[in-house]
């Protein structure tokens, strides 16, 4: 028997386990007897359960952000404030122009949140996230970095935790096939940009975009 949250089936067993962790009260006739003996994930749990990403995705949805974070016991590594502007048209036809600041904060969290590696009885190295906001909505996202495979990001300064930039973390989350000095600007739409190209400039390898071209770049975001 399968139970299907946000249109992904899981087994019984899990189902039972992110429904507990979702909701207060049963939400299903079905399960009323066995409610108050079912376990909820924890996010250690979840971490290690889940390899499939769809299902993690549900099952971190399930627990929330505000749980997650208490959870993992974060700790602040950088913070940085940036002023921005958007632009659009309204139903007059009129061209509208805002500006507003969008904060961003990386967050570094212990690897023996997910408990010793099975393989070798050890923990993981720390892990790391931006927190930050959706511009049209104003909720909070976290967006997890994998910096110790990243080619953009500085692995070894990264360990040290003191030449953090939470700005060279969240432009890392962009790739583009525009070579690194070949932009002339960056436009952002939710999670999705544009990127216009100096004349005469040849698409190249696939790479993450960096901080310094997501600071001085970027024209306009929505």
């Amino acid at each position: 028997m399968k139970i299907i949250i946000n249109n992904v089936p899981f087994s019984f067993d899990n189902g039972c386990r992110l429904l507990k962790l979702k909701h207060d009260v049963c939400p299903m006739k079905e399960l009323e007897d066995l409610w108050e003996d079912i376990v909820p994930f924890t996010f250690p749990e979840i971490a290690l359960q889940f390899t499939n990403l769809e299902e993690r995705r549900i099952a971190v949805l399930c627990l929330g952000l505000d749980r997650l974070v208490k959870e993992i016991n974060p700790v602040l590594v950088d913070s940085k404030t940036l002023s921005k502007k958007t632009t659009w048209v309204d139903k007059n036809g009129e061209l509208i122009t805002r500006k507003f600041k969008d904060t961003y904060e990386l967050y570094s969290v212990s690897g023996s949140v997910w408990g010793e590696n099975i393989t070798n009885g050890r923990f993981m190295g720390n892990v790391y996230y931006v927190k930050c906001k959706d511009t049209s909505t104003d909720r909070e996202y976290l967006i997890w970095v994998d910096v110790e495979n990243s080619r953009t990001l500085n692995y070894t300064d990264i360990k040290k935790e003191n030449k953090f930039s939470v700005i060279d973390c969240i432009a890392w989350t962009f790739q583009t096939d525009v070579p690194e000095g070949g932009i002339e600007k960056i436009i952002r739409q939710g999670d999705c940009i544009l990127i216009k190209k100096k004349e005469g400039v040849k698409n190249g390898m696939v790479r993450h975009l960096t901080g310094k071209e997501y600071l001085t770049l970027l024209e306009l975001e929505s």
